[in-house]
């Protein structure tokens, strides 16, 4: 049985979605005892000792933020019968996601932990194309299985396991947040996406990262700006993950499961799918140059390289020798040589603001034991 959430009246005040302290501390006894004890040993431990352990990891819970204080007592709080707590993913100003159910036993790898969530996710929304999921056991059940990622341990993952991991961990935060957000296809998104961003979480090995703060970890802006403009330390590790992530819209990228064992080949193959999909109609035009009458090929690219175009190249040649590498070979030769004499102006395609989650997560691709391409043009070194 779990703690009760509902609408607290305090005075003249209502406090929405709130539990009573001592409420939790009962629920914890038990779980805490049987998490530490086992459910055999448990029964020769006094309650004393139990509630002690208890009082314990609510505190550390309410220290380390999966819920916060609304009324009562400042110095033991826990301690207090009128107190009332509200868990973070019930905050209005960004839920965690994850943290509707604590996870007390060890978690296990993290990269299994969260393509297991990312699988099961797309595995709903294939399930149920048209319907609010909110209210189904399956999404409780998923909820309390995303506690797990609140103590997996990341330290130990190289580099290129921990791009796998926050490239499923992104995805599968932006599915959660639509699906408690209750988005339906078709609705604009665009004035949304910064507060969605922001706002939503998951604690992750006891951190708390926003979408907004997973594209920092993947993409590296901050640390890129220390260095000087057009230097190979301002480039972007991996272009190519800008195709991976998808935020649910008609122009975003399909979502997949990514592991590091084949991630190079996963990523060019998002990379040619996303581009060749999205591939505006008039890609090329003669237009004629005002300055002179000068004629010039008119290249035109999806937006996203006009938001993130440092991150493709410093230069429009750069930029579109980029794009061309992906394209089918007669394509490619083309924009190849255009992109050569440098004649040519760069505009963009229309962004797809609609949600399309029926898009994102048309197919559950999961293939682990496909080998790496040893000649992929772009490779994540």
């Amino acid at each position: 049985q779990a703690v009760m959430i509902k609408d607290h009246k305090s005075f003249l005040k209502v406090h929405p979605n709130t539990f009573r302290g001592q409420a939790a501390i009962e629920w914890l006894r038990g779980h805490a005892a049987r998490a530490l004890f086992g459910s055999e040993a448990e029964k020769e431990k006094n309650q004393q000792l139990s509630r002690s352990v208890a009082l314990l990891l609510g505190q550390k819970l309410l220290a380390v933020g999966v819920f916060r204080q609304v009324t009562g007592s400042l110095t033991k709080p826990l301690e207090d019968p009128n107190a009332l707590f509200r868990f973070h993913e019930d905050e209005k100003e960004g839920p965690l996601l994850n943290c509707r159910s604590i996870w007390f036993q060890n978690a296990r790898e993290p990269l299994l932990v969260v393509s297991e969530l990312l699988y099961t996710m797309l595995s709903m929304r294939l399930k149920y194309p048209d319907r609010d999921i909110r209210e189904l056991e399956e999404l409780n059940n998923f909820t309390a299985s995303a506690a797990e990622l609140q103590l997996v341990n990341i330290n130990d993952l190289s580099r290129i396991q921990l791009l796998a991991f926050f490239l499923n961990a992104y995805n599968l935060m932006v599915l959660h947040a639509h699906v408690v957000r209750g988005s339906t296809d078709g609705s604009d998104f665009k004035s949304q996406k910064i507060p969605f961003t922001r706002d939503n979480q998951y604690m992750i090995a006891a951190y708390n990262y926003s979408l907004a703060e997973i594209e920092e970890r993947l993409f590296c802006r901050m640390l890129r700006a220390k260095f000087p403009k057009k230097s190979d330390k301002s480039r972007a590790p991996e272009p190519r993950v800008h195709f991976a992530l998808s935020l649910g819209c008609a122009s975003s990228a399909r979502i997949r499961i990514y592991q590091p064992e084949t991630l190079d080949e996963d990523l060019q193959q998002a990379a040619v799918e996303y581009l060749t999909t999205n591939a505006p109609k008039n890609r090329m035009r003669l237009q004629q140059q005002s300055q002179g009458g000068k004629r010039v090929q008119e290249v035109m690219l999806p937006k996203i390289f006009k938001w993130y175009k440092d991150d493709f190249g410093f230069s429009k040649q750069e930029i579109l020798a980029y794009y061309a590498s992906f394209m089918p070979q007669g394509m490619r030769e083309e924009l190849t040589e255009v992109a050569r004499t440098n004649n040519f102006i760069i505009k963009y395609d229309k962004y797809d603001w609609n949600l399309h989650l029926g898009k994102a997560c048309s197919e559950v691709v999961r293939q682990p034991g496909r080998q790496l391409l040893t000649n992929a043009p772009h490779q994540v070194q």
